[in-house]
């Protein structure tokens, strides 16, 4: 689920989110996140299989399902538990209602 890369070198895109900045590296065709503070600072990391949960939990909610790449982890930062997965997850539904509300999702099926 996760890689290291030690060697990526990143362009910062404007991002007016402090939690996160985009991050690409030259020759690529796809963006990563950059976490900007807290625990997880300098974090890059990039998104890969994401997916609506079938049906709703108990709480009547219809949970998103992702999977991730590490690329950058340079402070060794613990990323396999609970805690990583829930904040990127956050960062997830952030960019999942932007990119609805201002119509540029793109669903794959």
């Amino acid at each position: 689920m996760s890689k290291q890369n030690e060697n990526l070198v990143t362009e910062q895109k404007n991002q007016t989110n402090k939690r996160y900045i985009f991050a690409q590296r030259e020759g690529d065709d796809f963006s990563c996140i950059k976490l900007a503070e807290g625990k997880y600072k300098d974090i890059i990391y990039k998104y890969d299989k994401v997916k609506f949960a079938p049906e709703a939990n108990a709480n009547d909610e219809i949970p998103l399902k992702f999977t991730y790449d590490i690329f950058l982890n340079p402070n060794k930062v613990e990323i396999e538990d609970t805690e990583f997965k829930n904040y990127i997850g956050d960062i997830l539904v952030e960019l999942v209602e932007d990119q609805l509300k201002n119509g540029t999702m793109v669903i794959d099926e």
